[in-house]
């Protein structure tokens, strides 16, 4: 390649380290440890971060712009922590991905500005997924964590309880297994948790602001975990006597141990959050007095009440419980006297929870009714399996119809068979009751597991007249803003009961907007990157077996709750993170 004096314009350094990201430039000192790193520049396609910033700082714009390279990163962030001058290499692509789309340098297939890999692109945090799963492969298990931890604050509970959709989109998938992504996560944060002193990320200097979060569940203690980090100063208001919300009181520890959940919470305790328990607003605090004395208020007060029955017998007689309700007595270790025959409706992970747990606790027996089929339930398929597994039986195309009882207590419930009908809204077949199948099941205890919704007692009229129809919180998605100046929301408590992940990712954003605001800055420009996961198929790759985790037998689970699934050693972690490709996201052709 032949260059002239044309092909250097040196003010094309000024340009980039002008716009945001793009300042990072000045810290390199051309170490050329990016691309040691670099999954992509060992891809054969002539990606190499280190010549890209020469290039920037040489002024070979056109060349530079004009070139397919600076297509090929992932955002893997694989060099994110390597760099020994904390340059994110990825963001100076960005600004020189966004200078080429304006100034007419890109064009047609290949230039995909937020391409990643599609885990990434999955996953509702956006976890750079790639990158922390390379850096585990390679034994740099710090930097594995701190990338994990800059996008959510709890990889050890995820790394459990997370219905991990990342990997039903995963390349290795394609050819023989998903990468065991959610066990790669707990594998580093289980590391991280048992050192001396956990990974605490750094805050900024303290700002005057405070803000007060209202709750303490996983979309609460994100948003205090974030601007906890931008330096403000956060006072979390929960009205239980524990903190984590669901994940403490609606998660059985055999799945979620203690231990694991209050470690983690803990790395938040140390940025400085407090967490006053025992606390329920509207009752021990009002709602105007937090607005008075705290420059933002956020509200992630979940979904915790239940939904009822509603049949016949259901307030009449004693022994009828709501399935949270029934998990948070145990976990709050008031286990029940009375151990029959206990009958729970629903197909929900609540449901397979209560049955699992009642199983542990020694019921005479356990029952499950739902009425539909197996394929339609709503719980994880893998739970299913582990309730069938624990022997505890599952009546599909059951319907309640009634409770019966006796001497106001409860002694069995009313049943009817269903068929599969047509589907509904949902795209599940709808169950059609089938006349004379009427049958009874004994029972001591019936457990509602149907789902639940919020209780937002506890608002102000401002913000109780902005209930959606099916009565949640009504806010922004994206920005968590709601009606009230200065009062933010997001988790269940607006979109309806979901996963821990999709909470977290809800308070992440609902952060990031109440230190915009705070800042007098627009809380919707520039949001975030909109990614799009691409695809890797390669021509050829040598099959390799998935890694599996051990766990407790059968026979050593029924009576205890202690954890299930026993976690990876260094040596499974390393072999299953080395499956991943490592390159995906990264365009064949342009």
């Amino acid at each position: 390649m032949t260059l002239t004096d044309k092909d250097f314009q040196l003010e094309f350094r000024t340009e980039i380290v002008s716009m945001p990201g793009g300042e990072q430039v000045k810290r390199c000192y051309d170490c050329g440890t990016c691309t040691g790193v670099c999954p992509a520049s060992e891809s054969g396609s002539g990606f190499d971060p280190r010549k890209i910033l020469h290039m920037i700082k040489t002024g070979m714009k056109d060349r530079l712009l004009g070139s397919p390279t600076i297509w090929h990163c992932t955002h893997c962030d694989t060099c994110r922590f390597a760099c020994p001058q904390n340059v994110r290499f990825c963001s100076v692509v960005d600004v020189l991905r966004e200078m080429a789309i304006q100034q007419g340098h890109a064009s047609g297939e290949g230039c995909e500005k937020w391409g990643t890999a599609p885990c990434k692109a999955t996953c509702p945090a956006h976890i750079s997924i790639p990158g922390f799963v390379s850096a585990l492969a390679e034994g740099r298990y710090e930097e594995g964590l701190k990338l994990i931890k800059e996008e959510m604050p709890f990889p050890g509970i995820c790394g459990r309880i997370c219905p991990h959709p990342c990997e039903d989109e995963c390349s290795r998938g394609n050819v023989d297994k998903p990468v065991a992504i959610e066990y790669l996560k707990r594998f580093l944060a289980d590391r991280d948790l048992a050192k001396a002193g956990a990974y605490v990320p750094q805050k900024k200097p303290l700002k005057k602001e405070r803000i007060a979060v209202i709750g303490a569940g996983p979309a609460s203690l994100t948003a205090a975990y974030y601007l906890a980090i931008e330096g403000y100063g956060v006072m979390v208001f929960e009205k239980h006597p524990v903190p984590g919300g669901m994940m403490a009181l609606g998660i059985p520890e055999f799945r979620l141990p203690r231990s694991i959940l209050q470690a983690e919470i803990d790395v938040i305790r140390k940025l400085g959050v407090e967490i006053r328990l025992n606390v329920e607003i509207g009752k021990d605090i009002g709602f105007a007095d937090l607005q008075k004395d705290y420059q933002a208020v956020f509200l992630g007060i979940g979904c915790q009440q239940a939904l009822k029955l509603c049949i016949p017998g259901e307030e009449e007689f004693s022994g009828v419980l709501d399935g949270l309700g029934f998990l948070k007595r145990v976990n709050l270790g008031d286990l029940p006297a009375a151990r029959g025959k206990l009958v729970i409706v629903g197909g929900g992970n609540t449901a397979v929870d209560c049955a699992r747990t009642a199983k542990r606790l020694g019921y005479e027996s356990v029952t499950i009714l739902y009425r539909r089929t197996r394929e339609e339930m709503p719980a994880n398929f893998w739970e299913v399996d582990d309730t069938i597994e624990e022997e505890i039986d599952i009546r599909y195309l059951t319907l309640p119809v009634r409770i019966r009882g006796e001497d106001g207590k409860v002694t069995g419930v009313e049943c009817m068979r269903m068929k599969p009908g047509e589907p509904d809204q949902s795209g599940r077949r709808r169950p059609v009751p089938i006349e004379g199948s009427e049958f009874k099941i004994q029972a001591n205890t019936v457990v509602a597991a149907l789902g639940q919704t919020p209780d937002l007692g506890c608002l102000p009229r401002p913000l109780g007249e902005t209930i959606s129809s099916k009565g949640f919180l009504v806010a922004d998605p994206q920005t968590g803003l709601t009606k009230v100046p200065l009062v933010f929301s997001g988790g269940d408590v607006v979109s309806g009961p979901k996963t821990v992940v999709e909470a977290i990712a809800a308070g992440k954003e609902a952060a990031r907007s109440i230190d915009r605001v705070l800042r007098g800055e627009d809380v919707h420009t520039g949001r975030g990157p909109q990614w799009k996961g691409i695809k890797y198929s390669p021509e050829t790759v040598e099959k390799r077996d998935r890694e599996i985790m051990s766990r407790l037998s059968l026979a050593e689970r029924k009576n205890t709750f202690h954890e299930v699934d026993q976690g990876f050693d260094k040596q499974q972690a390393r072999c299953e993170a080395d499956r991943c490709f490592r390159i995906c996201g990264m365009p064949r052709e342009r």
